[in-house]
C-alpha cells in the first residue's frame, strides 16, 4: 500500500511540476501588469507546439528544439504586452481579462494554420528522455524524465526568487509590482519590467506545457487549460500578497490532488470521478477561512 501511494505521487510529479511553474507565470503578470492572463494556457501550448512540431516533422530531439519553443512563446508574451496591453494601459481590470480571454481565441486559431501536427486529436509526444527509462526504489518505479522535470523546475524556481530578492530587475518588479505610478517616479523603467514580465511568464508557461505534454499528449491549443485553473486557484489559495505564497498554493493543491486522488480510487470507495470536486471544495473551505491566502497579508489602508 506505501508503495502504490508513492507511486501515485511520482505520476503527479510532472502535473505538480507545470503547476508551479504556470502559478509563478501567472504570479507575475498579475502582480506586475495588474491583470489576470487567462491566455497564459494557450500561450503556453504555442511554445510546446512549436517545438512538438519541429521534434516530430524534421526529426530533431525535442530537448534542443524545446529552446526555440520557449524563446517563441517569450517572444509572444513580450509582443502582447507591446502591442496590446501597452496600448490598453487605462482599461480597468475586467476590460483586460476580456481581452486576454480574445487572445484565446486568437491563438486557437493560429495554431491549425502554423502546425499540421494540431490537425491530429491528440498526438503522443516523445519525452525528452523515454518514459521507460528510469531506476528501482524497492517496488517504486522512478522514471529519469519525471527526475528531469523536477529538476527544472527546481532550477528555475531558485533562480528566479534569488534573482527577485538580489539583482535589480528583482527590485524593479518588486517595486512595479508595489506601486507602478512611484516606482515609475523613482527610476524604475516600468514599461520593460511589464514586457519582461510577460515574456519570462510565456517562457515559463512553454516549459511546463513542454514538462506536462510529454506525460499525456498533445490533444490541443487547451491542453494547459486544467493547469492554468489549478494556477489561479493555486494564486487564490496561497495569496497574490507574495510572489511565493501562490507558488506553495500550487504545492498544496498538487498534493491535495494526490492524497484525494489515491484515496478515492481505493477499492470500496469508488470517488474517482469526483477527485477535482472534492479538492475544489476542500480549497474553497481553505479559502473562506482566510479570505487573503494561506500566505496573503491583511492589508490596512490608512486614511
Amino acid at each position: 500500500m506505501f508503495s502504490a501511494l508513492i507511486q501515485n505521487l511520482i505520476g503527479v510529479l510532472p502535473s505538480m511540476c507545470a503547476g508551479i511553474l504556470a502559478t509563478f507565470a501567472v504570479t507575475l503578470i498579475f502582480k506586475t501588469s495588474y491583470t489576470t492572463n487567462f491566455a497564459q494556457g494557450v500561450i503556453s501550448a504555442l511554445g510546446a507546439y512549436v517545438a512538438v512540431d519541429l521534434a516530430m516533422t524534421h526529426g530533431l530531439p525535442l530537448w534542443g528544439v524545446s529552446v526555440i519553443g520557449v524563446v517563441v512563446a517569450f517572444v509572444v508574451g513580450v509582443l502582447i504586452d507591446v502591442c496590446i496591453f501597452r496600448r490598453g494601459r487605462n482599461v480597468n481590470t475586467l476590460g483586460k481579462q476580456i481581452i486576454s480571454m480574445g487572445l484565446i481565441s486568437l491563438i486557437i486559431g493560429i495554431i491549425p494554420f502554423l502546425f499540421t501536427i494540431a490537425k491530429a486529436e491528440a498526438m503522443p509526444v516523445q519525452p525528452i528522455i523515454p518514459l521507460t527509462e528510469g531506476f528501482k526504489m524497492g517496488e517504486v518505479n522512478v522514471p529519469y524524465n519525471t527526475l528531469l522535470g523536477v529538476g527544472i523546475t527546481v532550477v528555475l524556481m531558485v533562480v528566479l526568487f534569488v534573482a527577485l530578492q538580489k539583482s535589480k530587475w528583482g527590485l524593479a518588479v518588486r517595486a512595479t509590482a508595489s506601486n507602478e505610478t512611484v516606482a515609475g517616479m523613482m527610476g524604475v523603467n516600468t514599461k520593460i519590467i511589464t514586457a519582461l514580465s510577460w515574456g519570462i511568464a510565456g517562457a515559463l508557461g512553454a516549459v511546463a506545457a513542454i514538462i506536462y505534454v510529454g506525460n499525456v499528449s498533445l490533444s490541443s491549443g487547451y491542453v494547459m487549460t486544467s493547469t492554468q485553473i489549478n494556477a489561479f486557484l493555486a494564486g487564490i489559495l496561497g495569496g497574490f500578497a507574495t510572489f511565493y505564497g501562490p507558488v506553495l498554493g500550487a504545492v498544496i493543491i498538487y498534493l491535495l490532488n494526490w492524497i484525494v486522488g489515491y484515496i478515492c480510487s481505493l477499492e470500496g470507495v469508488g470517488l474517482t470521478t469526483w477527485k477535482s470536486a472534492i479538492v475544489y471544495v476542500i480549497v474553497m473551505i481553505l479559502v473562506l477561512i482566510k479570505p487573503q491566502g494561506l500566505f496573503g497579508k491583511k492589508m490596512v489602508k490608512k486614511v
